[in-house]
């Protein structure tokens, strides 16, 4: 996604989110699996889109890990419920 994409659809109205994927770094071991580095990281990211001329007026940066942990119940259930009706080698024909 480019800086100038987002700022033509926030100026026509959208809200724009971006989730910063922190949990799923440190699942594949990103940055020696150090969530601590992974966030420093995602702040990076957040900056770096703003020196790039991004439009924050419309603009909402969420974290996987806080937006998971504030309906966790539900995000697990849903985790469970795909472990129990998917078998791996289904999963592995649909990647």
């Amino acid at each position: 996604m480019k800086a100038n994409i987002v700022n033509k659809l926030t100026r026509a109205g959208c809200v724009f989110i971006f989730w910063v994927a922190d949990w799923f770094a440190l699942l594949n071991e990103k940055m020696g699996g150090d969530i601590n580095k992974i966030r420093v990281v995602g702040q990076y990211m957040i900056e770096t889109w703003k020196a790039v001329g991004m439009d924050m007026r419309n603009v909402k940066f969420l974290w996987c890990s806080d937006e998971i942990n504030k309906r966790s119940s539900e995000y697990w259930m849903g985790v469970m419920n795909i472990a129990r009706k998917n078998t791996v080698s289904r999963i592995t024909r649909c990647a």
